[in-house]
């Protein structure tokens, strides 16, 4: 990027509100490989649209100077494809949580999945509800045994193997204690022409005392090179083979494009507005 550019989103990446996450929260890594993965790609503030959730998570919208919407719980990514089917030309980033994605979300999630718009989904996973004091959300028990269940406690979803089943196009799996190389994920995330899940372990140092960063530093490991990528199938396998020996995947686990017919998206707006007198409404929001 150039200078200019490079100084133009040091200036604009200045929180507008005061940073109101736990002091050793995985979402500041979050923020600092976000910032990176959009210098490095040149998407200037104007083109870029960014659909907060619920939580903690959310709140990353307030601290990037760009185009932002905050949503209802569970509904930040059907409001993230309104904007893509309003304006195909922005590049737009849905910011939002375990909970607020996989739980109320869920819906949205599978049919986004299905539907394969060309936006990324960047989910800031701690097993928790950061903002209701520490339940467990749907992603809750990575890593631990349990001998039972109930409908309270019901097995953990996988987002990964969710959004293989789903037919989503891109998935991926990132952890805040390694920025370098989320911000390379990011950035093949927003490259990919469809629908990009990102998956990023984001530790929860106030709720979530055994998914810690020295938790998952033990548990991580890398795709290997040799892994195929176009196939759902050596996806699937290679989620659940570092599952049977207790280890988190990272990096891209699936990367292949769908062809697409040309969309046909709200296609007559210009003229429908043509002779529309702006004024009269604009004059409505003064």
């Amino acid at each position: 990027m150039s200078t200019k550019g490079i100084k133009l989103w040091d200036e604009n990446a200045v929180p507008r509100h005061q940073i109101q996450w736990c002091p050793g929260c995985g979402d500041f890594a979050v923020l600092a490989g976000l910032k990176q993965a959009l210098t490095e790609l040149e998407i200037m503030p104007h083109e870029l649209m960014m659909c907060g959730g619920i939580g903690c998570s959310g709140q990353i919208r307030n601290y990037l100077n760009g185009n932002a919407f905050h949503g209802t719980h569970g509904g930040a990514l059907a409001y993230a494809l309104g904007v893509k089917m309003t304006n195909p030309e922005l590049k737009v980033i849905t910011l939002a949580g375990d909970g607020d994605t996989l739980a109320i979300g869920v819906e949205n999630f599978v049919h986004v999945c299905r539907r394969d718009p060309d936006m990324v989904l960047l989910i800031m996973n701690n097993g928790v509800y950061g903002l209701t004091k520490g339940q467990s959300s749907p992603t809750g028990g990575l890593g631990q045994t349990f001998e039972t269940f109930s409908e309270e406690k019901p097995p953990m979803v996988d987002p990964l193997l969710l959004a293989l089943a789903s037919e989503a196009t891109f998935v991926a799996q990132s952890f805040s204690g390694d920025v370098k190389h989320g911000t390379k994920v990011l950035v093949e995330a927003f490259q990919h022409k469809g629908f990009s899940l990102v998956n990023d372990f984001s530790p929860c140092v106030t709720y979530n005392k055994f998914n810690t960063y020295e938790w998952f530093r033990e548990h991580v490991a890398y795709v290997p090179d040799d892994h195929d990528v176009t196939s759902v199938e050596a996806a699937q396998a290679l989620v659940r083979d570092f599952a049977r020996r207790g280890k988190v995947p990272l990096g891209v686990i699936y990367k292949n494009p769908r062809r697409h017919e040309p969309h046909n998206r709200l296609p007559i707006w210009t003229e429908q507005l043509e002779n529309v007198d702006r004024n009269v409404v604009l004059a409505s929001y003064r």
